[in-house]
């Protein structure tokens, strides 16, 4: 499995990570395989969501969304098998399109992160991962 570095700044200088905290249910459309992208000194796993529904008192968002899964040093521990026309649930933190930093796999979508314990979590095929 090849290794690749980018910062997608996905953090205040302070830390804390950038976004608005939302608990969706969505549509997997797009899943990365194989490589995992090295960010913030942690791995990731990235896949495409569309068709958001709001769990919470936000908006629902039917354009896709980048989402970047922390795998590594306190992520979720694990590779979640996604598969393309799944649904899928998660909380963590939003990034408008607007305000969110191009990388790889996400070529200026909204971006969806700290999907993992303390902040989020992932429900995926009746399992749940959060581990922080």
């Amino acid at each position: 499995m090849a290794h690749h570095h980018y910062d997608m700044h996905l953090r205040h200088p302070d830390g804390s990570a950038r976004g608005t905290k939302r608990h969706v249910s969505a549509t997997v459309v797009r899943v990365f395989p194989g490589d995992r992208i090295s960010t913030d000194g942690a791995e990731h796993q990235h896949i495409w969501i569309d068709d958001l529904r709001a769990l919470d008192d936000g908006s629902d968002y039917t354009a896709d969304v980048f989402v970047a899964i922390r795998i590594t040093n306190g992520g979720i521990g694990e590779d979640i098998p996604f598969q393309v026309d799944t649904q899928v649930e998660l909380q963590g933190m939003f990034i408008p399109a607007l305000e969110a930093d191009p990388g790889p796999d996400n070529p200026h979508l909204a971006v969806m992160h700290f999907v993992h314990a303390p902040v989020g979590f992932i429900r995926y095929e009746d399992k749940t991962y959060d581990r922080g």
